[in-house]
């Protein structure tokens, strides 16, 4: 699986006036883009200055191919290699090769927004004296810039094509329904956008389009009544919004004739006017329609799209955003939701958005949230969804979700599709969440109808509790007795040591692999015993995968230091493994085991007839 385009944008700033800027405007930027802060910080502010610049002149930097590394490759290369001085000596005119080093570095400690693949007619005024040469630059650049990095093409490629994407523009106020407020009058006008445009874009010229959801009807006329594709568009759509809320019943969409709004019909059932929907679904179909019906890459600048959405449906939304890889979104938020899905992907960015003296400051936050991925800390949604899964932690969390999802779509592969899309229309933070207990802290939550004075009860929180546990919880006292006691059939207790010695093997090895080109201290080492481990070899009640990956690693003499087991045996950096396995699932080809199905079958299950 390639890496998504969009997710490479690091950085931005503004070319304006044709004057390079000083500062970068963000950093830190992924495909989904959030500001957060307090009221009256400025999020929507920064917001509608985004969509009021012109992305066609925006200065980027790439993850890819960041600028720092391209001058600190040059830097070294002037410092440390005769060839590269003599070869700009011969070719490039007037550059007094004493000036180029500090040059390079005046840049770097500068960090001054400027185009990568041209760096070097940037450090050229700088290296010269009175007298200067046309091409002298681009042959600068050629030499220190392009030709220093003949290795890095795909990543050269990648900042080229960012930087020549012809991006359209959509802004969505908070302004918008799927209902006319001029119904039944001619000649009746979009009085969300009038408004929008009047309080925020006045003198403002070739602004992007603002979708409020009223030119719904006319849109859908053009694409049903236009090309193949164009109708094609129409029934993706159609289908989008039948498996992710429909439960798989057929919809169709008809903007009718003779009336100014568009009708819903879903399966069998009489059309209706598609204000008939409940809000949460109204909301969705205005964040997601013009998403779907995008002629090209669109920059997508939405305000507030938590607005009418409960938390499973946020997550729903955040999903079709992360899908559509060719677009690219800026949000402003107030939802702990979002914010903790951010967690968990790494293709959204969380904006810190605040005032300084009346300076309006975006500081990006993603400094924290290893510590919180660490921490498993979450905004809990526990009290509004109608079923809780408990788990260990932040990973058994994140391979469930894997499974499961992996459980639908075998379904899909066998061809069960009714079950199929009834499990694919329950949405976790809504018909259900995981809750996690955090190891050992199990002890200060009360699972039973009676609690200590220094336990929580667990089902004030949410009665219809599926508490999973590790194997190895049975050897810590009367912990097992006490919560079969309390919970009877919806305890249970998994059969090997953790939840990692369920990863099939195939992708717990590659998983193995990946991690270990990460590793420091490697020189003399080998893992190419993982050849020999045997099939079902980590399907142990007592022997974490850590131990046995330690096992099968080569050493170079004296090494003491462990790359994969943990003092308990279990994996080291268990956030970080996992996260790379999810990656591994989503990239290759493999299928749920057994024990895995027989696991999947028991939770949704669960989720079922919590939500029956």
């Amino acid at each position: 699986m390639t890496r998504k385009l969009t997710n490479d944008i690091d950085k931005i700033a503004y070319f304006e006036n044709n004057m390079y800027p000083d500062e970068w405007v963000l950093t830190n930027l992924k495909q989904i883009n959030c500001f957060i802060g307090p009221n009256n910080s400025g999020k929507s502010r920064q917001l509608r200055e985004l969509f009021t610049s012109d992305p066609s002149r925006w200065i980027i930097d790439t993850y890819s191919f960041p600028a720092v590394d391209v001058l600190r490759t040059a830097q070294r290369a002037i410092k440390s290699s005769s060839t590269i001085n003599n070869n700009i000596t011969r070719n490039v005119d007037y550059v007094v090769i004493g000036k180029v080093a500090p040059a390079i570095d005046k840049l770097i400690k500068s960090e001054q927004p400027r185009p990568t693949t041209k760096l070097g007619e940037f450090i050229y005024p700088e290296v010269i004296n009175t007298r200067s040469s046309n091409s002298a630059p681009h042959k600068l650049n050629d030499i220190l810039i392009l030709g220093l990095h003949k290795d890095k093409t795909t990543e050269i490629d990648n900042y080229n094509n960012l930087t020549s994407i012809n991006w359209a523009k959509c802004y969505v106020p908070t302004l918008r329904s799927l209902r006319s407020l001029e119904a039944h009058i001619e000649n009746a006008t979009d009085l969300f956008k009038y408004r929008t445009q009047g309080d925020y874009f006045s003198d403002k010229k070739n602004l992007g389009d603002i979708f409020t959801g009223y030119s719904l009807y006319q849109d859908l006329v053009k694409h049903l009544l236009g090309s193949h594709e164009q109708r094609k568009k129409v029934r993706k759509y159609e289908e989008y919004l039948s498996h992710n809320f429909f439960f798989g019943q057929d919809i169709s969409l008809v903007p009718m004739v003779g009336k100014d709004v568009v009708y819903f019909k879903e399966g069998d059932k009489d059309e209706r006017p598609i204000y008939d929907l409940g809000d949460g679904i109204q909301s969705i179909i205005i964040l997601t329609f013009p998403i779907f019906m995008a002629d090209k890459p669109t920059i997508f600048f939405i305000e507030e799209p938590e607005h009418y959405l409960h938390a499973g449906l946020q997550r729903t939304l955040i999903e079709a955003f992360a899908k559509h890889e060719e677009h690219m979104f800026f949000m402003t938020t107030h939802s702990n939701h979002i914010l903790d899905i951010a967690q968990e992907r790494d293709d959204i960015s969380i904006q810190h958005v605040h005032q300084d003296n009346g300076t309006t400051i975006v500081n990006p936050t993603q400094e924290y949230s290893d510590l919180l991925d660490q921490l498993g800390v979450r905004a809990s949604s526990v009290l509004l969804a109608n079923c809780s899964i408990w788990v260990e932690g932040i990973t058994d969390k994140l391979y469930l979700r894997a499974y499961l999802n992996k459980y639908i779509q075998e379904l899909r592969n066998k061809g069960e599709l009714s079950t199929a899309n009834r499990l694919n229309s329950y949405h976790e933070n809504l018909h259900y969440v995981f809750t996690e207990y955090q190891g050992s802290n199990i002890t200060h939550w009360a699972f039973g109808d009676e609690a200590t004075t220094t336990q929580t009860p667990a089902k004030k929180l949410n009665k219809n509790i599926l508490l999973i546990a590790d194997a190895d919880i049975d050897g810590k006292g009367n912990r097992t007795t006490e919560l079969k006691e309390a919970l009877g059939d919806s305890f249970l207790l998994l059969k090997w040591k953790e939840i990692e010695n369920f990863i099939p093997q195939a992708i717990l090895l590659e998983t193995a692999k990946q991690r270990w080109d990460t590793f420091n201290q490697r020189g003399g080492c080998s893992i190419k015993r993982f050849s020999n481990i045997e099939d079902a070899r980590f399907e142990k009640t007592d022997e974490g995968i850590g131990s046995i990956l330690e096992r099968f690693v080569d050493k170079a003499p004296g090494l003491e230091r462990n790359f994969y087991k943990d003092r308990s045996g279990t994996i080291k950096d268990k956030v970080k493994f996992c996260h790379t396995a999810v990656k591994v699932m989503e990239e290759q080809e493999w299928e749920l085991t057994p024990k895995l199905r027989e696991l999947c079958k028991r939770i949704w299950d669960h989720i079922e007839k919590n939500n029956s």
